[in-house]
């Protein structure tokens, strides 16, 4: 898999001044610190994103871009999870997990069925990822998403963030987007075209900042020594500005959600 961006690096810096004013882990992780989960399942992505009917040639390539960035958001989910402690259902046994459900991760998500995954498979909790929109407007690309961890073994929540994440995109007199370093070096590496590049390294580099807050699993050197390190807000926005550089704020859930379902 990819290599930790450098984007990734000035977010952790970045980040000191932004949990200053969140709450410790020990709070908003609560029900994860009491039930120490040690198997997560990672559930088939949630897309609820409208396609483009194909009228113009521009259809045709959101539809390609945002069908490959969130294939490839997929296959990222597991690492940041496993480098936290904990035991993630491999990619084989995850196929086979999701063909025996017949439910769609969405139904499961609010639903007691979840409660079998334990008795099953052994899964102590499952992580849900929606993407809830795509829209390109003021010069940005920005993506709505939720990250939401359920106990298989209480129903309860474990962990549940929205994020408003938009990168700075400046097109060239094609409209095609302008690429930085970390973009031509993505590309490079995994063959993506631009506008691909940009949507899948906007969902990688939230997934890494989301999951990397998580606290440490049991396998992990650290576990349950980061109750007093500080959580991210359960609501906020992450900007990826024009020089590549990390902007965070705290997001009110009713702007959220305003923005994201257009209320």
């Amino acid at each position: 898999m990819k290599k930790i961006s450098t984007i990734l690096v000035i977010a952790a810096i970045a980040a000191i001044n932004f949990g200053c004013k969140t709450e410790k882990k020990v709070t908003r992780y609560e029900n994860m610190y009491n039930e120490k989960p040690a198997v997560i399942y990672i559930a088939p992505i949630i897309d609820k994103i409208q396609r483009k009917k194909v009228v113009y040639a521009d259809d045709l390539v959101f539809n390609r871009e945002v069908n490959t960035a969130h294939a490839y958001m997929y296959q990222t989910l597991q690492n940041p999870v496993i480098r936290k402690g904990y035991y993630v259902i491999g990619p084989m046994a995850t196929k086979e997990i999701a063909r025996a459900d017949t439910s769609t991760s969405e139904d499961l998500r609010f639903s007691h069925n979840l409660l079998e995954y334990n008795t099953k498979y052994g899964i102590d909790a499952i992580l849900f990822v929606t993407i809830n929109r795509w829209v390109e407007e003021n010069g940005e690309w920005i993506v709505y998403l939720n990250y939401t961890l359920k106990s298989t073994k209480t129903a309860k929540t474990l962990m549940n963030y929205n994020v408003k994440a938009h990168k700075v995109v400046i097109l060239d007199s094609k409209r095609d987007p302008q690429m930085s370093v970390a973009d031509w070096d993505f590309a490079d590496e995994f063959g993506t075209d631009n506008g691909t590049t940009q949507r899948a390294r906007i969902l990688e580099c939230v997934s890494e900042y989301v999951l990397k807050n998580m606290p440490a699993g049991s396998k992990h050197k650290k576990f349950e020594q980061d109750i007093y390190n500080i959580a991210n807000p359960e609501c906020f926005d992450y900007m990826i500005d024009e020089e590549d550089i990390i902007n965070f704020a705290t997001m009110e859930l009713e702007e959220y959600e305003k923005e994201c379902f257009d209320l």
